[in-house]
């Protein structure tokens, strides 16, 4: 049975440090290539996780990790914070694996901060020359840049796409042709994935090691500790094992083929050879401000903000998305925003409705939190009302923005349409079907409904890095985006709210697609419910 993995952050100064975490035993640290993040190490972790506790972060300015201040870093300045980031965990001294940039991090890592590591397992470091460098990645590290259109979903797929029939992929030439078949398309995928999450931060760390070839050389010589340099022989950089200066006793190269599997025997054989400790004070506690809470079956994400003595606010946002809500004056009380199972970083866990509810309830518990406000939005209006329902001891007031109303009918045909599956397509066009489906939204209700009888005819945010984030929290869970919305379809908000014991608020938004649609249903309902004019969430807040 496969190691579960965990997700967790520390705080490292100001910034915050995502990782992932898997398996038992002693530590072992896995630093992720460019422009990617800690998931793409999974199978190396996932190979050494019967023998040692895994941790890898993302990398300064990739994933969820905060970047490192300036526009131009070396890889130096990665592996000093690589190594706070260590520190922050009290991680023991370690055997590290780096691969591409990670094994550049890696080895100025062991060089800067010996102490920490035990051994290298180094796949594919970059060591190119100066004329290298300048002339083959001038065009190299294109920057992120969504179009308001959404035709930057196809430049940035092809851009990756060509990353696995050219190196460089911006120098399209049969010189520069790379010695295996295309990539699949969900290796693809996973790459734009990737870049979307590290696109405004990337290109700082990126450029610095591409730059480090000269270092690199220095670096190795310097090296004390025991190393295995490696890279398979259809990698780009397999050459530049050729270009290593003469090693010390206990470092070595070896040479593999075309099979990962091979790849991971080495690193088991090398790893096991190497001192390891074990790890009795692992510090799994997040930041103030972004947690991965542990739940039954998995993890839910928060993130938390505001201060003082006032009940905390719990914010359930509207699907698919989720639609992070704009949160402004709130200043007097903990606000703590949780994506539901199947949405954004929250990744799916069984069940319906009701454990769906149960579910944010544990987190809220796990966070310190006993008696809160509850605010849900669309979708996620129905999710707070089921949570009220289930905890009116833990609930002092629901509060309902742009709540659904739908009769059987129609849950029936928004059951069928409203969510769609997404399938990874070859040419990428499902990022923009996404997109398109979230932006035909804030023009009509329900969104597959384009005629002009279905117009919304309300003020809408087209904001291009707004929509393309949201787009991007979306294909996190494309899988199972429906999941969330489809229990929220499965009982009417009316019978939900039937047992609500606790004091239940209204109002609308002209944001939340259901709002333009349902207010004056709920307006004319007859039951215990107060609908807010003016002055939304706030209004309802402040109260006397």
């Amino acid at each position: 049975m496969a190691a579960s993995v965990r997700r967790r952050f520390v705080k490292v100064g100001a910034r915050n440090v995502h990782y992932r975490m898997t398996g038992t035993g002693p530590a072992a640290l896995f630093i992720h290539s460019s422009p990617a993040n800690s998931s793409f190490v999974l199978p190396e972790m996932a190979a050494m996780a019967d023998r040692f506790t895994c941790i890898a972060f993302d990398t300064p300015g990739f994933g969820l990790s905060d970047p490192l201040p300036g526009d131009r870093l070396e890889v130096a300045d990665l592996a000093d914070a690589i190594a706070e980031a260590m520190q922050a965990l009290a991680m023991p001294p370690c055997p590290v694996f780096g691969t591409h940039t990670g094994a550049a991090i890696a080895l100025e890592l062991a060089v800067r901060h010996p102490a920490l590591v035990t051994g290298l397992v180094l796949d594919a470091v970059p060591i190119f020359t100066e004329a290298e460098t300048a002339a083959l990645f001038e065009d190299y590290l294109i920057a992120l840049d969504p179009d308001p259109l959404g035709g930057h979903f196809s430049r940035y797929w092809t851009r990756f796409r060509d990353q696995s029939i050219w190196f460089p992929w911006s120098q399209p030439s049969p010189a520069h042709l790379n010695p295996y078949d295309l990539a699949a398309p969900e290796r693809t995928d996973h790459w734009v994935s990737m870049f979307y999450e590290c696109g405004r931060s990337y290109a700082p760390a990126y450029r610095a090691a591409l730059d480090y070839g000269p270092r690199a050389i220095a670096a190795v010589q310097a090296l004390e500790v025991p190393a295995l340099f490696t890279a398979i022989a259809s990698d780009m950089l397999f050459p530049h094992l050729d270009r290593l200066p003469p090693l010390r006793q206990g470092q070595s190269v070896v040479r593999l083929d075309a099979s990962l599997a091979a790849k991971h025997a080495l690193l088991r054989e090398a790893f096991a050879g190497y001192a390891a400790s074990t790890w009795p004070d692992i510090v799994r506690g997040g930041p103030p401000d972004r947690q991965f809470v542990d739940v039954a079956g998995g993890q839910i994400f928060a993130r938390l903000s505001g201060d003082g003595p006032g009940t905390p606010l719990v914010i359930v946002p509207d699907l698919p998305g989720p639609q992070v809500p704009r949160i402004e004056g709130i200043e007097a009380r903990p606000v703590v925003t949780l994506d539901p199972p199947g949405s954004g970083e929250s990744c799916w866990i069984d069940g319906g409705l009701e454990d769906i509810a149960l579910l944010l309830w544990q987190a809220i518990g796990s966070l310190g939190y006993d008696r809160v406000i509850l605010h849900g939005t669309g979708f996620g209006a129905v999710i707070a009302a089921a949570m009220a329902g289930q905890r009116p001891d833990r609930t002092e007031t629901l509060i309902l923005c742009g709540p659904p109303w739908h009769d059987e009918n129609e849950r029936r045909a928004f059951a069928d349409r409203i969510a769609p599956p997404i399938e990874i397509e070859a040419d990428g066009s499902h990022w923009y079907r996404a997109w398109l489906m979230l932006r035909d939204s804030l023009v009509w209700f329900p969104w597959y409904d384009r005629r002009q009888t279905a117009q919304r005819r309300v003020p809408a945010d087209f904001d291009a890095w707004r929509l393309h984030e949201r787009t991007v929290r979306v294909m996190k869970q494309r899988q199972d985006y429906a999941r969330p919305i489809m229990a929220a379809l499965s009982v009417p908000l009316g019978a939900l709210l039937d047992r609500v014991t606790s004091p239940i608020f209204a109002y609308g938004d002209d944001e939340v697609p259901f709002s333009t649609a349902s207010d004056q249903q709920w307006r004319e309902w007859r039951q215990a419910i107060r609908w807010i004019e003016t002055g939304g969430l706030n209004a309802v807040l402040n109260r006397p």
